[in-house]
């Protein structure tokens, strides 16, 4: 053991680079971590430097790298010394380990990761170690090791994204007149590898009408760099899906989910679906497959922009037999789960040091318990967008 190399290893902090905010708003964050060298004996590093930079392209893989991001370098030996920002811990002689900390600053107006079948974004944290030979002919032995790191972005508090993405989803529309649709859930924010409840209401507006399916659809579009999409319209596929077909009402197939309403269903001889003479609710819960997989999350902006928005789909059947496919279809945000943030600190309106904003909320309290002449401001319902589609005589 007393030639051996020993063994390098770079474990961060945390296993993904987390950035509050927009590109334009967010601060730098803080990628630390240790530098861990196993051996027996104490060895002399005569230098060690840690690189956060994008991962290159793979071999046989046709999918090319647009990170932009140049490589950001932290040095914490340089000839035989510690660097300043770095530390060195005592020499472990029960486990025979060396062991060096380190931080570096990401800047906030980085790409996040992303994978797609023809670009990705990802990145990597690498550490690079010379360490002083006791063979004459070989004066230093180098070695490296490679730990994959994400880049997430989540809204930061108090921001105008953070604002609407705790917005309850709540949208309708009216198809023609004839039928109103609604999707509601809890929140527009998605995270991946969970499940997403999620439902739709038909309220009729006119006699006739026959549901024969439903269904729930969370969409994901894809613009960046593609061979076989330069037009700018991307690329959109269905990471999740959930349908609840009644065309035969005895023996309809759920796929979790689950029909609502308050008398029983109106079924007629001879003819397939339910008729829609009453409200009827419509439930299920999607379940969202891991990011990077099947989805990526929310992204935009950068050279590969991902968005997201939910659809609920139904198909009606009117009096003379034709056959209708409506869609109703929202934005959404598929984010990670965001972590809990580094201070909490009080605001500075909470401080109770201004006696200026004390006066002034003072007197709107005062006049908020005196005057109902001022409503609270009305706020607009979120934008939505229907779709029909028609098809022949069924």
């Amino acid at each position: 053991m007393l030639f051996s190399k020993g063994r390098l290893q770079v474990i961060p902090d945390t296993p993904d680079v987390v950035v509050r905010g927009s590109s334009r708003e967010a601060r730098c964050a803080i990628v630390g971590g240790r530098i861990l060298l196993a051996t027996k004996v104490r060895r002399i590093v005569a230098s060690l430097v840690v690189r956060f930079r994008a991962k290159h392209e793979e071999l046989f893989n046709p999918a090319m790298s647009v990170a932009w991001q140049p490589e950001i370098t932290s040095v914490v030996v340089k000839d035989g010394y510690v660097c300043a920002g770095a530390v060195e811990m005592p020499f472990d002689e029960l486990t025979g380990q060396q062991e060096w900390r380190f931080s570096m600053g990401i800047p906030g107006n980085i790409g996040e990761t992303v994978f797609t079948p023809s670009a990705f974004i990802a990145y990597e944290l690498v550490a690079e170690m010379r360490v002083a030979s006791m063979m004459p002919w070989a004066p230093f032995t180098r070695q490296v090791t490679t730990v994959p790191m994400a880049v997430k972005r989540v809204p930061a508090e108090d921001s105008l994204w953070a604002a609407l993405a705790a917005e309850r989803l709540d949208v309708s529309a009216t198809w023609r007149d004839r039928l109103e649709l609604s999707a509601i859930a809890s929140s527009r924010v998605i995270n991946d590898a969970e499940s997403f409840d999620i439902a739709g209401v038909l309220r009729p507006r006119v006699k006739g009408l026959r549901l024969i399916r439903a269904a729930f659809e969370l969409r994901e579009t894809i613009l960046g760099p593609f061979d076989c999409h330069s037009d700018g319209t991307g690329n959109t596929t269905v990471p999740c899906s959930r349908e609840l077909s009644l065309v035969i009402p005895d023996a309809c197939t759920a796929d979790g989910m689950h029909m609502q309403t308050a008398f029983a269903p109106t079924v007629m001889p001879a003819r397939s679906g339910v008729v829609i003479d009453q409200e009827i609710r419509i439930s299920g819960a999607l379940d969202v497959p891991q990011a990077y997989n099947d989805i990526q999350y929310d992204i935009a902006a950068g050279p590969i922009r991902v968005s997201h928005e939910i659809v609920f789909v139904v198909q009606i059947v009117e009096e003379t037999g034709e056959v209708h496919s409506v869609r109703l279809s929202t934005g959404v945000y598929v984010l990670p789960l965001s972590a809990a943030p580094v201070s909490d600190l009080p605001r500075y309106e909470h401080s109770a040091k201004d006696v200026l904003l004390a006066a002034g909320q003072l007197w709107t309290c005062s006049r908020l318990s005196s005057d109902d002449g001022c409503p609270p401001p009305a706020y607009s319902p979120p934008s939505c967008t229907i779709v029909t589609v028609s098809s022949c005589n069924a």
